[in-house]
């Protein structure tokens, strides 16, 4: 195929890419600025036949080349794609005086790996500089970002694999990204002017949900429209307002949720470990912060030192729906869960299958917020029995084992006995004693030196569940711990390295979007993966990067580190994705926050546990 296709004709992802496809999909559905495509097997075969077989062989041998090899081979591919020089048809005249030149890869924007901010994308573009900037854009499926990506994906690229999209070029007065739900819902992040700085990582973005309501104006009336529009799925989609209508960019599938899981009628995310920007809280906001304030940091310590934790969620029940959906989620949780939908009615301890009768109860008197209903649910575990372990004044740790539940101890009504260690290590096994003892001992390090915290026996398993401590008693040391937004979730443990955010690294991760008079070259990628390992003095032991913010460049270093702390940022950032996507641990602790430089640190689900100096 030796001739531009236009976008609304460029359906097929495995010729054209996917952001092509997505966007020649949804044409005539949403507002899509007009395009052409240059296909990906055309641009290859530019390379001639020796060239393209040549390129092909450098690529099939990336999943599996050795570590100390990776370099040299990536550079050569890098030299064999430059070669390329294709003699472009005019295309300035079709679309505008400005252009946007973007990457559409056969690879990006899948179902499961969505390669986010790993190819270019070039804005603003003249048609006197329309030839270099396709050459840069084809380059960047061929440069150490994306052959990097590829191969911690275990996979290599096809020659043919990116397709270069020219576009009518949109002067944002807003541009965002929105995570949709079917219907229309969605979060949301923006910012004013271009979104480069945002899905760069660089802007710290204003966030806000968006709901079914329609009463809306400018853009978010705009907005609603198009995701209205869409195929009922759930999509991730770059827009962009110019002061009079709104323009879809980019629509993909959403590959890295951001905690809450998608259904029919019901969705819900987790409790503690994770945070849920997509539910609404309703009434249930003041349990939901209280709870959330009080178990992280504890459960965070006991996860750590490798002792269970019951479950709990944030659920949103959509009434309109019916039981159903209820019925099907309920199906998937313990035996036994305590409910909470508002300071009138929480703490209802119930049967898994009591849950859809109670929650249409609870509904039916309840605040509905956006068409949904929010509850709390979380595991209820009575147990065979219960314990309770603080450190003793000689540094052991104290405990006291009764049949009767937490619940009766708790309420005054129960008794406990002292345990000691010979039966409670018949009792739980030396592994879950060594992790009952680790975290009361850590507790009390990190949190307070005289809190008592509450364990349950079921079916031989031991699980953590909460913690007390006197009011009187002299607090823990300040900084021990901290709670922090869950940008992706997962447990990490390294030392924490700064890395200053200076211009170099913030134009390579963003100077290409805006301008191409200073691209990122391949072979200044490398240099500049060579420099954060130096700059990071990577050993080989687990490191836990922090900094400002989660700029795009810092890709490079999926594989490296153990995970990453960010002082603010978006959750929609390429970065973010790519984490989620990789399973990464991260976070976005607040200016001011990041532990310091040097220091041992645990990153549970987005709380952060560092060493304090002894006392």
């Amino acid at each position: 195929m030796t001739r531009p296709i236009p976008l609304a004709e460029a359906l097929d992802p495995a010729a054209f890419g996917s952001k092509a496809a997505g966007l020649a999909q949804v044409t005539g559905l949403v507002p899509v600025p007009d395009g052409l495509v240059l296909p990906g097997g055309w641009l290859a075969g530019c390379l001639g036949g020796t060239g393209r077989a040549e390129l092909g062989r450098l690529l099939a041998a990336l999943p599996g080349c050795p570590e100390r090899a990776v370099p040299g081979l990536v550079a050569e591919i890098g030299e064999r794609a430059a070669a390329v020089s294709p003699d472009l048809p005019e295309l300035g005249d079709r679309l505008g005086e400005l252009l946007v030149v973007r990457s559409s890869s056969a690879d990006e924007d899948g179902e499961h790996l969505s390669f986010a901010g790993v190819f270019e994308s070039l804005v603003n573009v003249g048609g006197a500089g329309l030839a270099d900037a396709v050459r840069l854009v084809w380059l960047s499926g061929f440069g150490p970002r994306a052959l990097l990506a590829y191969r911690r994906a275990g996979r290599a690229p096809r020659p043919d694999h990116l397709s270069v999209l020219v576009q009518r070029a949109v002067q944002p007065a807003v541009a965002g990204v929105a995570f949709s739900e079917p219907g229309g819902e969605a979060l949301v992040e923006w910012t004013a002017g271009h979104g480069a700085d945002l899905v760069g990582g660089s802007a710290v973005p204003t966030r806000e949900r968006l709901g079914r309501a329609a009463a809306a104006a400018g853009w978010r009336a705009g907005l609603h429209a198009a995701l209205a529009a869409l195929p009922p799925a759930g999509h991730d989609v770059e827009w962009a307002w110019d002061g009079t209508a709104l323009w879809v960019v980019q629509v993909r599938p959403r590959t890295a949720a951001l905690g809450a899981r998608a259904g029919a009628g019901v969705r819900a995310a987790p409790l503690y470990e994770a945070d849920a920007p997509e539910l609404v809280l309703g009434e249930c906001a003041e349990d939901y912060w209280r709870i959330r304030a009080k178990r992280r940091g504890p459960r965070a310590i006991a996860i750590g030192q490798g002792a269970r934790v019951p479950a709990g969620w944030l659920a949103n029940w959509e009434p309109a729906t019916g039981p159903e959906p209820l019925r099907a989620w309920t199906a998937q949780l313990p035996a036994r869960v305590v409910v909470d939908a508002s300071p009138a009615e929480r703490q209802y301890i119930i049967e898994r299958a009591e849950l859809p009768a109670t929650i249409s109860r609870l509904a039916a008197s309840g605040t509905v917020v956006d068409s949904q209903f929010p509850f709390l649910c979380r595991e209820f575990l009575q147990g065979e029995l219960a314990l309770l372990s603080t450190v003793a004044a000689d540094g052991s740790v104290y405990v006291e084992a009764s049949a009767e539940g937490l619940l009766a101890l708790n309420r005054g009504f129960g008794s406990a006995r002292p345990l000691p260690e010979a039966e409670l290590r018949e009792l739980l096994g030396e592994p879950q004693l060594a992790a009952l003892c680790a975290t009361t001992h850590e507790h009390a390090h990190r949190l307070h030196p005289r809190a008592t915290l509450e364990w349950v026996v079921e079916a031989g398993r031991l699980y953590f569940v909460d913690h007390s401590a006197p009011r009187s008693a002299e607090p823990a040391p300040a900084g021990g711990i901290g709670h922090a937004q869950v940008l992706s979730g997962g447990v990490a443990r390294g030392l924490v390295r700064h890395l200053h955010i200076d211009a170099m690294l913030t134009e390579s991760s963003i100077a290409p979007i805006v301008s191409i008079s200073q691209p990122t070259s391949a072979e200044h990628e490398s240099q500049l993966l060579g420099q954060l390992h130096d700059r990071l003095e990577l050993t080989g032991e687990p490191v836990i990067v922090a900094a400002a913010r989660p700029i795009a460049m810092l890709s490079v270093l999926i594989g490296v580190a153990a995970g990453f702390l960010f002082e603010e940022g978006a959750l929609l950032s390429h970065l973010g994705i790519l984490l989620r996507e990789a399973g990464v641990p991260a976070a976005i602790v607040g200016t001011g926050n990041l532990p310091p430089d040097g220091i041992q640190a645990e990153l549970v689900h987005g709380t952060v546990l560092v060493d304090t100096p002894a006392r």
